[in-house]
């Protein structure tokens, strides 16, 4: 009946609308995310054991995801403190991958 078509239609609007809120983020938690990008990098720049190290840092909702290539299991723990460390980090996702070649 038209019962189950509503709801269809109601659950196909609710999942567009999340997906609209999902790639299209209001500015000021666009910035605010950027903030805590720059400030992660900003700190991995000032260590002296994580300067020279090629970390991809992207942050989404206060939570930071590293990826990229380190030499040891230190250099990956250490850059996931200083981004757990920094500011208003939540959460942060750990891809770095140990590569001692």
């Amino acid at each position: 009946g038209g019962a189950g078509v509503h709801t269809r239609l109601v659950s196909e609007a609710d999942a567009m609308a999340k997906e609209h809120a999902e790639k299209h983020r209001d500015f000021g938690s666009w910035v605010d995310d950027a903030t805590t990008t720059a400030r992660v990098k900003s700190r991995l720049l000032a260590n002296a054991n994580t300067q020279g190290l090629k970390i991809d840092v992207d942050t989404r909702d206060d939570v930071v995801t590293l990826s990229g290539r380190v030499k040891s299991a230190q250099e990956k723990s250490l850059a996931e403190e200083i981004a757990r460390n920094t500011g208003d980090v939540k959460s942060v996702h750990n891809n770095l991958v140990v590569d001692p070649a």
